[in-house]
């Protein structure tokens, strides 16, 4: 969160995620693509989330919970605002070697 808090999106994914990722999300900010997109690979993800960002802008997290953490997994909701409105969201990370090798994101709007 303090890397993408600092605009730092590439160094997160590049620190954070495996080379060969994949990532389903179910946001609808790619123009002309409906979701869910299916995302491999660092680079992919690197745009993704540069467009996620700019359509989220400043997000703010009103509640954290149900996180949950075994020795490959961690899972999360939270309850945020952005410039696109309320949202509960949750994550699903499978890790490999400290890294996220497959990310599951979830959401919908409550407002």
């Amino acid at each position: 969160m303090a890397l993408i808090g600092a605009g730092k999106l590439d160094e997160m994914i590049d620190t954070q995620y495996s080379a060969d990722c994949l990532h389903i999300s179910p946001w609808d900010i790619i123009p002309g693509t409906p979701p869910p997109h299916i995302l491999r690979g660092r680079e992919e993800l690197k745009k993704f989330f540069h467009i996620y960002m700019k359509a989220q802008g400043s997000i703010s997290i009103e509640k954290l919970y149900d996180f949950a953490e075994t020795g490959d997994s961690i899972a999360f909701q939270a309850i945020f605002t952005s410039n696109s409105g309320r949202w509960v969201v949750g994550d699903a990370w499978h890790m490999r070697d400290g890294q996220i090798d497959i990310h599951y994101g979830f959401c919908h709007k409550l407002d």
